[in-house]
Formats: structure tokens, sequence, C-alpha cells
């Protein structure tokens, strides 16, 4: 069955970073592929349990969007990592609400190989809302991911955006050229847009707005 095939990939490469990079502390998880838009995946702490077992502390989840699943080997993997930060931050630290990515989060990141950076390139922000981030060159996950056996991926969708690429994005990105409206969001999760480098704070949770787009 090819599902079978492409699902144990996921259950290998999260065992396999969970101890070169966890030293095997993980808890396990659920791992699934599902498309939200804008994301190249996330966590979601406790969305399963066991309906055979009455007590349950509920299990994990990360998943992976498959539409960036035809990008280079390393780069996606390098998202079910990122997630798998999010997994040991909730289990072992202390998580800010709603996506919000703090100095804990940004330091184990860094720690591993993996750069947090609001824009997924040096001299980005290590902490704030919608955050990403790059690989570290002769960092430990380059080095995980250069000991690995198996770590291609079979089976990748058909769509264009399954190399990763996307078109809006591409345009904005181009040298010269200006997003007309920038969005910024806050820690309780509002958000607003407006002309870039503004510097405004959300009524709400009297925090700073960050710049996310």
């Amino acid at each position: 069955m090819i599902t079978n095939t492409q699902f144990q990939l996921f259950d290998t490469l999260f065992n396999y970073y969970n101890n070169k990079l966890f030293g095997g502390k993980l808890n396990d998880c659920m791992i699934i592929t599902s498309r939200k838009n804008g994301a190249k995946g996330y966590f979601v702490s406790k969305n399963w349990k066991d309906k055979t077992t009455e007590n349950n502390a509920g299990i994990h989840e990360i998943s992976l969007n498959p539409d960036y699943l035809g990008r280079a080997d390393i780069q996606w993997q390098s998202t079910l990592v990122h997630e798998m930060v999010h997994l040991w931050q909730y289990d072992n630290g202390k998580s800010s609400r709603r996506s919000y990515h703090n100095k804990e989060w940004a330091d184990k990141m860094e720690e591993i190989g993996l750069m947090p950076s609001n824009t997924g390139s040096p001299g980005g922000k290590k902490t704030g809302q919608g955050m990403t981030h790059y690989i570290i060159p002769g960092g430990l996950f380059e080095k995980a991911f250069d000991s690995l056996v198996e770590k291609q991926i079979k089976y990748v969708p058909t769509s264009s955006e399954s190399t990763g690429t996307n078109t809006k994005t591409d345009k904005k990105e181009k040298a010269g050229s200006k997003a007309l409206k920038t969005k910024y969001s806050c820690p309780c999760g509002n958000n607003v847009w407006g002309k870039p480098d503004l510097a405004i704070i959300c009524a709400d949770c009297e925090q700073h707005f960050e710049q996310t787009s």
C-alpha cells in the first residue's frame, strides 16, 4: 500500500530526529498531512486520543502541508523538525499563546540547527508571529539529515505548489517590488494591515504588533 509507504517514512523520520536532536525524549505523536493556507506545517497539542483507553492524557498532532512536500527533502524535513520543537516546548517548556514564537522556542531551534527568522533569511527576527527558519550550515540538523539512509520522499502532489512555490509571495519578493499592505499580528491573535514599519500596540493585550508579511 502506498499509504503505508508514505506514512511509515514520516514515522521513521520522527523517531530518527527525536533520537538525534532531542535525546529520544519527545512523546510520540500523530503525524498527518493537511492543507492550511500559508503554512508548511503546524503543531496541535492533545488533538487525538486512544478511544480504547479510559484515562488518556491526549496525543499531540504534527501536520505537514502536502503542497510543500515537493521541495528538497532537507527543506520539508526541516519543517517536520520545526514542529517537533513546538512539541518539545509544549511538554518541557512554556509555550506562548496562540501562534506566537517566544525566545525559549527560538533558542531550542538554534540549538538543534535551525535558525528562526521571520523572513526565512539571515537577519530576520527570531521571535514573533508567523515564524519560519533557515538551516544552519554545519548545524545539528544538517548533520543528522546527511547521516540519513532513507531520506527521499516518494509521493508528492501533482499540483504546481508541490514544489513549494507561492506565486503571490514570489512576486512580492522580486527585487525592487514592495507589498502595498503589510500584515501585523499581536500575541493575542489580533491582526491589522498597514504600511511597512509601523509601531503599533494592541489595545487588548497591550503588546506590540509584529510584522508578519
